[in-house]
């Protein structure tokens, strides 16, 4: 037997497994990063951050209620906070999608931003918002998270 294949294969195989490995752990690190990049712009842009005091119910001028069902909200008022919830909503729509389409996102990682989903679910005309106007993908995720927030 050559003894040189043998050694040249063993070295060969330890080489592409040790690039696997290092590009897996690379590959978690950036998603790491990424996810830690929007939850800390989730946290700090004033125009979420107001809309997420709503979404808590924490706002003493305005609720969902006013922006998505019947409350008393003028038309130019309501219009005016439905498109800062739709900066939130489109920035969880493109977290939801990443999960569901793109599946660079696993549900574990989506887990991290579970508690406005939850929100969201807790407002039947925000998930009909969703459902209706292009948001669609955040409901799926919804329904895919549920299961585990009865077990909690």
């Amino acid at each position: 037997m050559n003894w040189q294949i043998i050694i040249a294969f063993g070295v060969a195989v330890f080489s592409i497994a040790s690039y696997v490995l290092t590009r897996r752990r690379e590959l978690a690190w950036r998603r790491t990063e990424f996810l830690c990049a929007q939850s800390q712009y989730l946290d700090t842009d004033p125009e979420l951050s107001e809309v997420v005091r709503i979404l808590e119910d924490r706002d003493d001028c305005i609720t969902i209620d006013q922006i998505f069902g019947s409350g008393d909200l003028a038309d130019s008022k309501r219009n005016e906070y439905l498109a800062r919830m739709d900066k939130l909503l489109n920035f969880l729509w493109r977290l939801c999608y990443a999960t569901l389409k793109l599946k660079t996102l696993s549900k574990k990682e989506i887990e991290g931003f579970s508690w406005y989903l939850w929100r969201i679910s807790q407002n039947p005309s925000m998930v009909e918002y969703c459902e209706n106007n292009g948001f669609e993908d955040i409901n799926t995720v919804i329904a895919l998270l549920a299961p585990s927030w009865r077990e909690k």
